[in-house]
């Protein structure tokens, strides 16, 4: 009897394994081949599908592409062989970067982000349920980012206009995951990531390449919870990783996490410089065009309220200080060169000049050059101002009235007048001209120091810049 219940718990035990495993849970995301592929599609192809109006998806048809990132919310970035592409979540659910997928692209859209904005493949269900459209094929796959500078962005921006009037902005880097490097924040921007505002849902600051020439717009979503309580990294430079998108038209560059702004170097400037001021036509007259005619330039009054403006038209304009048209009795403008990075100790700089006419020789000189190891932005003023070295004696034309003689420049004003050489040879910024720069490494800023006095009517000229080139010898 004993011996029959022993067989029987024999039975019972393979009986018992072989119940558990075929009532075990099956996986969340459904197999391969349960979700008809239908024709393949890669990114480039669904990008030149778009016609100006939003393409519904209805029937089968698959793409194949690799998680680049997540925004931690509903937005995936997607890439392929042929290119990158940014994907909208109905619900978030279990997708990572890094993750291979094959996507099912029946009834999803393809569309704007927004006015102006990326186009991406929108509505995609990957929820656990057997409306899924998505099938996870592979995890941890490698996606390195693209190495690119923010010029090499903004000479990428372009945009079509279709017959509905709907225009779309394009660029290669729409949708990619991007290294940035040599970029810094403004000095000036002490703050914090986010705003202590609780309401906010999206946060931007801007983000400066060396020299401050090309700008780039960070985009934050609150979901990004590692940035909160964060402050801007603003004494230092380096490299930021993210996924480029298009807002309003214009790029912007939102990063993974906070690992991914690795500012770890000096603040950094421009290490050659060529400004023909060209565009600074008889409309800059503001500092608001003055900063789309001259970026990475400042335009400061030290004394009164009188700017530096544009004169003429594209593409010969100039730059100019005068007191002309102005109820201010003295006038001290300042116009400022990018900062340059002294690692290079054999570096020049050449510009021209030109001045009004007078019938006096014996002018005081209005125009000055000065050099800054210590300005950073917004110390022009103030309990702690930046200091300034007066180089104007290295430049021969301009220290030995040569801009003054009567003969030289005709009547009617600058626009009539010649531009000649400030010096005879490019000037040298090395040790023995400029004292100050012995030894530094950092970056230091060229400035344009403009002075007038109505009451002195020996004062009252005016003296235009053009083609001011900084190089290495």
């Amino acid at each position: 009897m004993k011996k029959l219940k022993y067989i029987s718990c024999l039975l019972f035990v393979p009986l018992a394994i072989a119940v558990f495993f075929a009532c075990k849970k099956t996986p969340d995301m459904p197999p391969v081949n349960s979700l008809p592929p239908g024709d393949i599609y890669t990114i480039a192809q669904l990008r030149a599908m778009y016609n100006g109006s939003n393409y519904h998806f209805n029937q089968n048809k698959s793409l194949y592409a690799t998680v680049t990132m997540t925004d931690n919310y509903k937005t995936l970035y997607l890439r392929d062989n042929t290119g990158a592409i940014c994907l909208k979540q109905l619900t978030a659910h279990g997708i990572f970067e890094g993750d291979s997928l094959r996507i099912n692209l029946n009834g999803s859209w393809l569309d704007l982000t927004g006015t102006l904005g990326s186009l991406q493949i929108d509505s995609v269900d990957v929820s656990p349920s057997p409306t899924n459209k998505v099938v996870k094929l592979a995890v941890g796959k490698t996606h390195n980012p693209i190495n690119v500078n923010i010029a090499q962005l903004s000479r990428t921006v372009s945009d079509v206009t279709y017959p509905n009037n709907t225009v779309i902005p394009l660029s290669m880097y729409d949708g990619a995951l991007v290294q940035l490097n040599d970029v810094q924040f403004s000095l000036a921007d002490t703050g914090l990531f986010f705003p202590l505002v609780p309401q906010a849902v999206y946060a931007s600051r801007n983000l400066y390449d060396c020299g401050a020439v090309n700008t780039l717009t960070l985009s934050l979503y609150t979901g990004t919870a590692d940035f909160v309580n964060r402050r801007i990294p603003n004494t230092k430079s380096g490299s930021m990783i993210g996924a480029i998108a298009f807002y309003n038209g214009n790029l912007q560059i939102t990063p993974r996490s906070f690992n991914d702004v690795m500012f770890n170097q000096p603040r950094c400037g421009v290490d050659t410089l060529t400004q023909s001021f060209g565009n600074c036509n008889s409309g800059v007259t503001t500092a608001t065009t003055f900063a789309a005619a001259l970026p990475g330039w400042y335009n400061l009054p030290q004394v009164g309220n009188v700017i530096w403006s544009g004169n003429g038209s594209n593409p010969t304009g100039y730059i100019s200080g005068s007191n002309y048209n102005t109820t201010t009795v003295r006038n001290v403008m300042w116009l400022i060169s990018p900062p340059i990075q002294n690692n290079n100790p054999n570096k020049n700089i050449t510009f021209k000049t030109a001045v009004t006419f007078s019938t006096s020789t014996n002018r005081p000189r209005q125009l000055g050059v000065y050099i800054s190891t210590d300005f950073n932005g917004y110390n022009f003023a103030g309990a702690h101002p930046a200091t300034w070295t007066e180089i104007t004696p290295l430049f021969d034309n301009l220290n030995n009235n040569y801009w003054a003689s009567p003969t030289l420049f005709p009547p009617g004003g600058v626009s009539s007048t010649p531009f000649f050489n400030a010096s005879t040879t490019p000037v040298l910024l090395n040790t023995g001209n400029i004292p100050v720069l012995n030894g530094y490494t950092g970056t230091f800023y060229i400035g344009f120091k403009y002075i007038s006095n109505t009451i002195t009517t020996d004062s009252v000229q005016t003296f235009a810049i053009d083609n001011f080139t900084l190089l290495n010898n």
